[in-house]
């Protein structure tokens, strides 16, 4: 590729190894960037309707969520350009309000250390072959640890508006960060990102147009999921080279932050378990006879 970025020239790596779209192994509160998200719940408005106030949906299920600092902005559909892509494992804990993750890889291979002190949050590495044969705690931890795809990139918001429903202005190209992690959503992005490698493209040598579709689990309550569609192809421009510096560092940043977790909490049970072996160690013990 005659145009390829630089960036991959100074780090020894490919623009692929880079950007997380290869399959070949890397070893392993953030600085300011937009967050593309979706909505679960709609938001209910009143609307007139030949002089009666009427209470409806004013922004949907499914619609993209754009939050940049305390502002959100709101989309039934978008259109990104890829720049980077990492996986990455998470869990909610509810006890201290915090999500615990791992670093973030090209590959969920191996053992990523985590903000919690250990790796995987806790999840056994590799291929599992008999998923029933596992202990139920076991079981129950893996069901609980999800599989993250986070994509760094631009955005242009397609039908921009407020959360009364109302059309705003918005800019276009905004860096972002999302974390995707229910599977038709993953299954339906990396359909088009296969499309693009089966062309020998990169992902930022197109846009991608993503549309919020609302779902329903049987008990009827309802999320939304991505749809996502190749969109027009890109060439690339000088400015790509520091677009893809900024998210390296973002990721890079991150990474360290969660690293900065892992060993302050792994000192932690090291503590933890010296102390339980001192206090085994200076007990009297007493011979039984048997």
């Amino acid at each position: 590729m005659s145009n390829e970025l630089a960036v991959a020239t100074e780090s020894g790596k490919s623009m692929a190894e880079l950007m997380g779209v290869s399959s070949a192994p890397v070893n392993s509160s953030t600085p300011s960037i937009s967050r593309l998200g979706m909505l679960h719940q709609p938001i209910m408005g009143e609307v007139d309707l030949n002089g009666k106030m009427i209470k409806t949906e004013v922004v949907p299920v499914g619609a993209f969520t754009l939050k940049t600092g305390d502002d959100i902005v709101y989309s039934n559909g978008v259109t990104i350009r890829v720049f980077a892509q990492r996986n990455q494992w998470q869990r909610w804990n509810s006890d201290t309000e915090e999500m615990e993750k791992s670093v973030m890889s090209n590959s969920l291979n191996g053992d990523l250390k985590d903000s919690i002190g250990g790796f995987n949050l806790g999840r056994p590495s590799g291929y599992i072959e008999d998923f029933n044969s596992l202990p139920d705690a076991t079981k129950q931890l893996m069901r609980s640890v999800k599989r993250v795809v986070v994509y760094y990139g631009t955005v242009s918001l397609d039908s921009p508006m407020n959360e009364k429903g109302e059309p705003v202005d918005a800019a276009s190209s905004v860096p972002f960060v999302m974390d995707v992690k229910n599977r038709d959503s993953l299954k339906s992005i990396n359909g088009v990102m296969s499309n693009f490698k089966k062309k020998n493209m990169l992902p930022i040598m197109s846009t991608i147009k993503l549309e919020g579709i609302e779902d329903s689990i049987p008990t009827g309550a309802k999320f939304g999921k991505i749809q996502a569609n190749t969109g027009d192809s890109v060439e690339l421009a000088s400015d790509d080279n520091d677009t893809l510096k900024d998210f390296l560092e973002l990721i890079e940043y991150s990474n360290g932050k969660i690293l900065d977790l892992h060993h302050e909490r792994a000192k932690g049970n090291d503590a933890e378990d010296a102390e339980l072996v001192g206090q085994i160690l200076n007990n009297d013990f007493v011979e039984v006879d048997e």
